[in-house]
């Protein structure tokens, strides 16, 4: 068994981390914020991307993940509801981004290519409080996620924060 995750699950981990900060802090209307709204897609479809590769990968290493111990059955159920609700959003919230973005026009055009759209969707308003909801919802997740890392490293003193880190010694 490995203390370490394996290099493109940790890199996976890592640009999904930059590309979430991203959306977060470019969010708003992508039809009128411009290079914002841009920015704010392309993350947005990136993290559905990577999220995919990401289950690819877990798939293919899944005897090289670490098992880090958990200190008691509570944490071992609330690790996994969060683990879970992590990757639930990591599916929903960009494809209730896509919902939303159908819902206010007929094209929106990313690297100059036009985003395939859903005009089923067209002129129902809530899908993006939805989705701005969802988004809100997994910020709080990560929060979450990222304070037990530090717990676990800064008082359980353990390994499982530098499970997640590239290792510099080699």
């Amino acid at each position: 068994m490995k203390n370490r995750y394996p290099k493109p699950i940790i890199i996976i981990h890592w640009l999904t981390f930059v590309l979430v900060a991203t959306v977060y802090l470019t969010g708003g209307n992508p039809t009128t914020t411009g290079l914002l709204g841009q920015i704010h897609v392309i993350g947005g479809i990136s993290i559905f991307i990577l999220f995919l590769i990401r289950l690819g990968f877990i798939f293919i290493y899944k005897k090289s993940i670490p098992q880090n111990k958990i200190l008691n059955q509570y944490q071992e159920k609330l690790f996994k509801i969060v683990r879970f609700t992590l990757y639930l959003s990591l599916s929903i919230v960009p494809i209730a981004g896509w919902f939303a973005l159908s819902s206010l026009t007929d094209n929106f055009k990313v690297l100059f290519l036009n985003l395939p759209l859903l005009s089923s969707v067209r002129d129902i308003q809530y899908i993006g409080e939805l989705h701005e909801f969802l988004g809100n919802a997994f910020i709080t997740i990560v929060g979450l996620h990222a304070s037990a890392a530090l717990i676990h490293h800064f008082i359980f003193k353990d390994h499982v924060l530098k499970s997640m880190l590239l290792n510099r010694n080699k």
